[in-house]
C-alpha cells in the first residue's frame, strides 16, 4: 500500500509509480493513430444544407467584373480656396468651410457645433457663413475670418 504525506518528494514519487501501474495495464494499440482498413469510406467539403444552399454561396456570372468599391473617379478637387487671401491646395469640394480653415491653421472660434449660436461665422465670397456646417463650393472660394 502506497503511504502519502505531506513530503513534495514522497508525491511526486507516488504519482510516477500510479502512472507507471496505469501505462503496464494500458494495451499497447491504444496510444497508437489506428486508420480504418475499409477503403469505401468517402469524405465531402462540400455544402449542402437543405439540398439547395450550396448554389446560395457561388458567385453570379451574370452581374461580370466586379467593380472597385471606392469612388470611380476621385474626389472633386476644388484649386479657388483661399482663406484670409492665402491659397490652400488639395481642398475637396462639400469639405466643411471648418476643416479648411484648420488646414489654413486659422483659429476659428465654435461653440455648437451644428449651426445654431453663430460663433463661427466667417465671409464666404462677401456673405455671412457658419463654418462648422457650410461646405465649400465646386467653384471660387474665397473664405474670410472675422
Amino acid at each position: 500500500a502506497l503511504i502519502l504525506s505531506n513530503n513534495s518528494f514522497t508525491r511526486k514519487a507516488s504519482l510516477a509509480v500510479a502512472f507507471a501501474l496505469i501505462l503496464s495495464y494500458a494495451p499497447a494499440h491504444s496510444f497508437v493513430p489506428v486508420t480504418p482498413s475499409s477503403s469505401t469510406t468517402s469524405t465531402s467539403t462540400s455544402i449542402n444544407i437543405f439540398g439547395g444552399l450550396a448554389d446560395a454561396f457561388k458567385s453570379d456570372d451574370s452581374l461580370g467584373k466586379a467593380q472597385n468599391a471606392g469612388l470611380s473617379n476621385g474626389p472633386k478637387y476644388n484649386e479657388n480656396v483661399t482663406v484670409n487671401g492665402k491659397p490652400i491646395k488639395n481642398i475637396v469640394v462639400d469639405q466643411k468651410i471648418s476643416q479648411v480653415c484648420a488646414t489654413a491653421r486659422v483659429k476659428v472660434p465654435y461653440n455648437c457645433q451644428n449651426g445654431e449660436c453663430g460663433t463661427c461665422t466667417v465671409k464666404l465670397n462677401g456673405r455671412k457663413a457658419r463654418a462648422c456646417v457650410t461646405k465649400v463650393p465646386g467653384g471660387k472660394c474665397a473664405i474670410q475670418t472675422l
